[in-house]
């Protein structure tokens, strides 16, 4: 059943916040564009470190206008300790530039992966690593999929870990593995079977690998698409030996880890997309203002008014599931009924999709333009296509959500 209120007026401490990271957007990060989008074409076949310079001086004063790790829900740990709703418009307005939410320190897979750490970890585990990535001193990945085997069937994963002593012993491979490559990372957290003999539910564990453990071995890069810093890999590992303590949770919490950071990926996904397309359309109606179709403004022609009104129409909709889904994790501890989640994800991402390829339609060659963040939101969310499940998948989970009611 629905909520039956939502709340809808953010306090005035968390108002003020709003506005204060609205205003950075659009006084600080949005004059860097042009330059840090020009550094991220350049990092295709240059250093990809190139854009670190760039964005320090953008991180330094984020982080001193208290605009930093703001997805953290309330915690000893947090900067400002937001719950999902209040976090929801935050990350909604950095999906207007793909790059922006590494400048609040606020970037996938490390938003996901401190939320795990400082949910599951250990409070050594949290001194050692959680907090060097909330000081972004260092970046981490998150390795879950396997060349051939399928996330939604854990039955299928093969890669394991055995107890050997003091440590674990992990072999197996990943792919699809995000923040691998950047020079900074410096931590893998790693889905494996750790009991073959518990119930299923109960064979998995989540351990956290430090990159420079022997025996894991980066394979094959993955990047395309114009997504120089957002470059997938393989990786492998052979008898990596893992301290004992490195596990989050305990033993056997594996799906559990994995179900919670799916729930918080997929709605910080599905509110970067809301802001995507917004920022999409606010490009779009602005193009079309100049320009004419025959005798009239573009703006004006029927085929574009379709598709302004149904951009306005699905943003609009979508937020407002959106903001009901954060709400529904606040009131249950960061729970997201499947159906919901399925729901919001088979909404933003396509509606997001569409809103960028039809800004780079009407802007034609100068979409390419480094002063637009289109060609850089369009390679993100081709990316977000592969890392998110089939429509088909989607449909299938609400379907089965409304004939359990």
């Amino acid at each position: 059943m629905p909520p039956r209120s939502v709340e809808t007026a953010p306090s005035p401490r968390v108002s003020t916040l709003q506005t204060r990271l609205h205003r950075f957007m659009h006084t600080v990060v949005l004059p860097q564009e042009g330059a840090i989008n020009a550094a991220l074409r350049l990092s295709a076949t240059g250093p990809q470190d190139a854009v670190g310079p760039l964005l320090a001086p953008l991180r330094q004063k984020a982080q001193l206008a208290g605009l930093w790790n703001l997805f953290l829900p309330i915690s000893p740990r947090a900067s400002q300790g937001l719950s999902h709703w209040e976090y929801a418009p935050m990350i909604e307005a950095m999906g207007h530039i793909p790059w922006a939410a590494e400048v609040f320190n606020s970037a996938q897979p490390d938003a996901g992966n401190m939320q795990l750490l400082d949910s599951y970890g250990s409070e050594a585990l949290k001194d050692a690593w959680l907090d060097p990535l909330l000081r972004a001193e260092t970046r981490s990945a998150w390795a879950a999929a396997e060349p051939d085997a399928e996330l939604h069937n854990p039955d299928s994963l093969q890669c394991h870990a055995t107890q050997d002593g003091n440590s674990w012993r992990l072999s197996g491979q990943k792919t699809w593995v995000q923040g691998l490559l950047d020079p900074r990372t410096a931590s893998l957290l790693v889905l494996c079977r750790t009991d073959a003999q518990a119930a299923l539910h109960r064979q998995f564990s989540v351990l956290l690998v430090p990159l420079k453990t022997d025996g894991v071995q980066l394979g094959r890069q993955l990047q395309g698409w114009g997504t120089a810093q957002k470059a997938l890999a393989e990786v492998s590992f052979e008898n990596a030996r893992v301290p004992i303590h490195h596990v989050l949770g305990q033993p056997g919490q594996g799906l559990e880890i994995l179900q919670a950071r799916q729930r918080i990926v997929g709605l910080h996904d599905a509110l970067w997309c809301l802001g995507a397309a917004e920022r999409a359309l606010d490009l779009l109606i602005a193009r079309m203002q100049t320009r004419r179709i025959g005798e009239q403004l573009a703006v004006h022609h029927p085929v574009w008014q379709q598709r302004i009104a149904r951009t306005r129409t699905g943003l609009d909709t979508t937020r407002m599931l959106a903001r009901r889904s954060a709400w529904q994790m606040d009131q249950n501890d960061s729970h997201l009924p499947p159906q919901e989640l399925a729901m919001l994800q088979s909404l933003a991402l396509p509606l997001a999709v569409d809103a960028v390829q039809w800004s780079i339609l009407a802007h034609e060659a100068d979409a390419l333009d480094d002063s637009l963040p289109l060609a850089g939101l369009s390679a993100q969310l081709r990316l977000m296509q592969q890392l998110t499940p089939p429509i088909e998948v989607l449909h299938a989970q609400i379907a089965q959500g409304e004939l359990l009611r």
